[in-house]
């Protein structure tokens, strides 16, 4: 165990990644630290994440220093809830993720990104990652909510923002006020939380109103009775609905993103996949059916993910004192697993700063779920990584299909580590090649360039 300085605990508020790496490399897999009064535990060793994740889930509960945060927005969500609560919760929702349901989806996967892509002309340079959000903001509020929001992501978005932007600030407070104290930063939060409620709110009483099954997950929650037979609480179902808005976009954008950062960079990459892509869908719309004949496609989506995770750490709380090995982890203590340290071992994988997506060309040999794990592990692995790696996979090849994007900025690009693993600044692309008659007009003229920033 090592006592931790002011220094050292600044420098982890600050940096919790650069933290994490360098006392990875030199405490190891498993770093016992001592902050104040509190048992601090760094897991990046597949063996114990297996152990403590799987065997004794049911011994801890969330990170409470996240949670604080992140319960002023999902308030009970089945992100947030903890024990027989969260079991019934999670049993709830499970059916809407099922590989049977998801795959109806595709198809509003791939025409909501030819719609976006059809606004686009060569030439133009655009925020890829502002884009790739509100794409997958209407593609969510389509497949669990059964409403287009077209006309209004760019507002929804820049709210949503808003209210990522206020918690990240947070995550750095020792001290946040409540929520009624009308500090700069709660007044953001609030103005943006009550328009994106007041949207949630009049969704699920239209379709309280209206009475029929869409077979969303909407649906489902209406319909739900407890053993008095009564229906989910407004309030929860609006908890629900909120931590699926925001979980079920932000991740995938933020993959996309670094998928076509990485393709940018890695010609010969992309230009292997535009081959696949060609020979296998050729002019016609991507379908679940065909995903298994794009093995590159989903190498690509994997290997971009294990270099940059978009949830890419998260903690738990002991709340009963367990062993895995020769380590103890006693009541009270924070365990902190980060699969972006876990994913870039030199002994895990080689040459691990690499994109090499044929790492997971071949089944036999990749890695295994708890080398690599980007949607987390055990009971409470992430209900929608199907949907997530569907979705990404869906938007990516139909990109690709119509459009090639080149990187509009040479500088690097930085790392923002708090909420989800995203680019610091907008991630600006310049559209290439066409491969299909698409125009768009043009937005805004900045030195030259045609810029679409879809903020």
């Amino acid at each position: 165990m090592k006592k931790m300085t002011f220094a050292e605990m600044k420098e982890m508020q600050n940096d919790l990644l650069g933290f994490a790496q360098k006392t990875a490399v030199v405490q190891g897999g498993v770093a016992h630290l001592k902050m104040l009064w509190m048992h601090l535990f760094l897991v990046n060793e597949p063996a114990v994440i297996r152990e403590i994740l799987v065997h004794h889930s049911h011994q801890m509960h969330r990170d409470p220093f996240v949670s604080r945060v992140f319960k002023r927005f999902m308030g009970n969500g089945v992100f947030m809830a903890e024990g027989e609560f969260w079991k019934k919760q999670r049993k709830l929702m499970q059916p809407a993720f099922h590989a049977t349901r998801i795959r109806e989806y595709t198809h509003i996967m791939a025409d909501y990104t030819r719609d976006m892509v059809s606004h686009w002309r060569a030439g133009e340079v655009l925020a890829v990652d502002q884009a790739l959000t509100q794409l997958t903001l209407r593609i969510i509020a389509k497949t669990m909510y059964d409403v287009d929001i077209a006309e209004g992501t760019a507002v929804i978005g820049h709210n949503v923002k808003e209210i990522l932007s206020v918690m990240e600030a947070q995550l750095k407070m020792n001290f946040i006020p409540p929520k009624w104290l009308p500090t700069r930063l709660n007044r953001r939060f609030n103005g943006a939380y009550q328009k994106i409620t007041e949207l949630l709110r009049r969704i699920i009483r239209e379709r309280q109103a209206e009475g029929r099954d869409h077979g969303d997950l909407l649906s489902m929650l209406l319909s739900v009775r407890d053993e008095d037979g009564e229906a989910m609480p407004e309030q929860q179902l609006l908890d629900e609905c909120l931590t699926l808005f925001v979980a079920g976009h932000e991740t995938t954008a933020a993959a996309l993103t670094w998928s076509w950062y990485l393709l940018a960079q890695h010609p010969d990459v992309a230009a292997q996949l535009y081959g696949e892509i060609e020979e296998v869908l050729g002019g016609e719309p991507i379908t679940f059916a065909k995903l298994p004949s794009l093995p590159l496609l989903e190498a690509i989506v994997k290997e971009t993910m294990r270099l940059y995770p978009p949830a890419f750490g998260f903690g738990r709380a002991v709340q009963e004192a367990f062993a895995v090995g020769d380590y103890n982890f006693p009541k009270g203590a924070i365990i902190l697993f980060n699969s972006f340290v876990t994913h870039r071992r030199p002994d895990l994988y080689e040459e691990p700063e690499a994109f090499r997506p044929e790492r997971f060309m071949d089944k036999a040999t990749e890695p295994d779920r708890y080398t690599y794990y980007p949607f987390g592990a055990g009971p409470r692995i992430c209900l929608g990584n199907m949907f997530a790696m569907l979705e990404a996979q869906v938007i990516l090849a139909t990109m690709m299909q119509q459009v090639q994007l080149e990187l509009a900025v040479t500088r690097p690009v930085e790392l923002d580590t708090l909420v989800t693993l995203r680019p610091k600044e907008p991630l600006l692309m310049r559209v290439g090649e066409q491969r299909s008659d698409l125009t768009a007009p043009i937005k805004e003229d900045v030195e030259g360039e045609t810029v679409s920033y879809l903020s």
